[in-house]
């Protein structure tokens, strides 16, 4: 009998069996369960569980209607607007704004402390793994190179190496007018 347990359909709690009828008498003269968050809140104070669990504030920083209960979370995690850190140059900014302006901080050079060579903030910590290691095989003070970067050509649809896509573009601009030439 020890074992022997019910759940109350207004409080939702475990009451042991032998208990159960009288628990779930005084339990639906005293609690009601809110109609916004189901759990169950002493009669007379449902009033103010209302107010301070489910009114709605305006977050300053979004502008966003939030339930008060829920304020805290959103600042932490739901706000857009939220302050977060830019992982290259650290600097504090909107999380709506962090995916533009880390895509062009870490476009941003900055030279290797091994080999001198200008490297860009996205690539610096694989560059410097690879720097570190070869550094060792080579011995100090020899130049490495970066490794390749290519750059999408919206207009043939291929990589081209970042040192060439200069060149490749002055190729397409002339392929072009003289297409367009041929067309009048």
């Amino acid at each position: 009998m020890e074992g022997d347990f019910s759940v109350c359909r207004n409080c939702k709690t475990h009451v042991a069996s032998a208990h159960f009828a009288l628990h779930e008498a005084y339990c639906l003269q005293l609690l009601v369960l809110c109609p916004e968050c189901e759990e169950p809140v002493p009669r007379e104070n449902m009033e103010e569980h209302r107010k301070v669990e489910h009114q709605q504030v305006e977050y300053t920083m979004c502008q966003q209607s939030v339930q008060k209960s829920s304020l805290e979370f959103h600042e932490a995690n739901e706000c857009q607007e939220r302050p977060v850190e830019c992982k290259f140059c650290e600097l504090d900014m909107q999380l709506s704004k962090l995916e533009l302006h880390e895509s062009n901080c870490g476009s941003r050079t900055e030279p290797c402390p091994g080999c001198g060579q200008f490297i860009m903030h996205r690539m610096l910590a694989q560059h410097t793994d690879v720097c570190r290691s070869e550094q060792a095989q080579l011995g100090k003070g020899k130049r490495i190179s970066a490794p390749e970067m290519e750059i999408y050509c919206n207009y043939c649809n291929q990589m081209i190496p970042e040192n060439k896509y200069f060149h490749h573009m002055v190729l397409m601009f002339i392929r072009f007018c003289k297409w367009s030439m041929s067309s009048v």
